[in-house]
């Protein structure tokens, strides 16, 4: 199956070292990331760090497969979200810092692409805009 990417694209009038800082940073991660109670990582986040993150009494492990300050981070799901990917994307602008958040999803079969398209448990648009509402919250005075 073909993966399905939701993608959105916004500003946040912040530095582009302070946007990575802010996605990166374990004790700021529940701030800005919808329905996560608390992080858990064995020392400094990079590439091939996993994060424990609960969502509510739901364990999902993050397993960093993109980190290159400041521009990219990024990272795959696994427990209840096999597989689902989200990438965050970082460019300088004038006085801001444009984020693009990209989610990828690749159903294992049809049914699946099926269920997942009609029949969403979740608003994936809605989810990426949260975060960005946050992130301003927590970066901008």
């Amino acid at each position: 199956m073909r993966p399905v990417r939701y993608t959105v694209i916004d500003h946040i009038s912040a530095p582009i070292d302070d946007v990575f800082a802010a996605l990166t940073d374990p004790r700021r991660i529940e701030r800005w990331l919808p329905g996560c109670a608390s992080v858990s990582v064995d020392g400094l986040i990079g590439k091939g760090t996993r994060l424990k993150v609960m969502f509510g009494r739901r364990l999902t492990e993050l397993d960093i497969v993109d980190f290159r300050p400041p521009r990219t981070f990024g990272w795959v799901e696994r427990g209840q979200r096999k597989d689902y990917k989200t990438f965050f994307q970082l460019d300088p602008t004038s006085g801001a810092t444009a984020v693009t958040i990209q989610e990828v999803w690749t159903p294992a079969s049809m049914g699946a692409w099926i269920r997942g398209r009609f029949f969403p448990k979740r608003n994936v648009q809605r989810h990426q805009k949260e975060i960005l509402r946050n992130l301003r919250k927590i970066l901008t005075p």
